[in-house]
């Protein structure tokens, strides 16, 4: 065994969007009107500007989401089980998990002018049928709309990792990078997504640079 070299593990630099490739993916989505009928591109945005993962964005309830003071809480993530299929996981009420985040004011201008099919859970981004998004087929149709962009390395953790890195570079601290996202620990956020308390407002206004001269808009209205 002393002749045994001992395993060694690659760590992996984060890799982000530029805010050139953001702005490119994001028009590229909305010239796609099969991903735009899938609901893809106010999705993405809505990752984007705001670091929250896949199964957080897809709790979203109308309730959860306060436009007029510019705020979103992390309330639930949807997940699935063999038993009860597709349901909304209350999210404990911890400096980590539960939190509230602050909206960049492009966003807010989007998600005003999202109308949300009815669904029984009012959650904000349903699927076409009015049900409950899976992550699994959601993360299929953001798949089919990306590779054709020549984004076929991007996967929805690639959003919450480019708002960290646009946040970072925006001179916010590691502490209030973690409280945007959610992480128990600064050290993932410092190890894992650059390329606690309540979260900063600041988060907000460092992520209004996405939307930049070609900024879109989305159909519907959110009440």
């Amino acid at each position: 065994m002393r002749e045994v070299s001992p395993i060694t593990i690659e760590h992996k630099d984060a890799r982000a969007l530029t805010l050139t490739e953001v702005r490119r993916l994001r028009a590229g989505l909305r010239q796609d009107q099969r991903a735009v009928d899938r609901g893809v591109p106010i999705i993405v945005d809505f990752m984007l500007g705001t670091g929250m993962r896949i199964g957080e964005t897809l709790a979203v309830t109308e309730d959860a989401l306060d436009l007029a003071n510019a705020t979103v809480e992390i309330r639930a993530t949807v997940v699935r089980t063999k038993r009860e299929g597709l349901f909304l996981k209350p999210k404990p009420k911890t400096a980590s998990g539960w939190r509230r985040v602050h909206l960049p004011p492009w966003l807010i201008e989007l998600l005003r002018a999202h109308e949300p099919l009815e669904n029984p859970w009012n959650v904000i981004f349903p699927s076409q049928m009015g049900k409950l998004r899976d992550r699994s087929n959601t993360n299929s149709d953001i798949r089919d709309a990306l590779d054709p962009l020549g984004f076929d390395w991007v996967t929805t953790h690639t959003f919450r990792k480019t708002a960290a890195t646009l946040l970072n570079d925006g001179g916010l601290t590691v502490r209030e990078i973690a409280d945007q996202l959610g992480h128990k620990r600064i050290s993932i956020t410092q190890d894992t997504y650059f390329g606690r308390g309540e979260a900063s407002p600041r988060a907000a206004e460092l992520l209004a640079v996405i939307d930049g001269d070609d900024a879109g808009k989305t159909g519907g209205k959110v009440g």
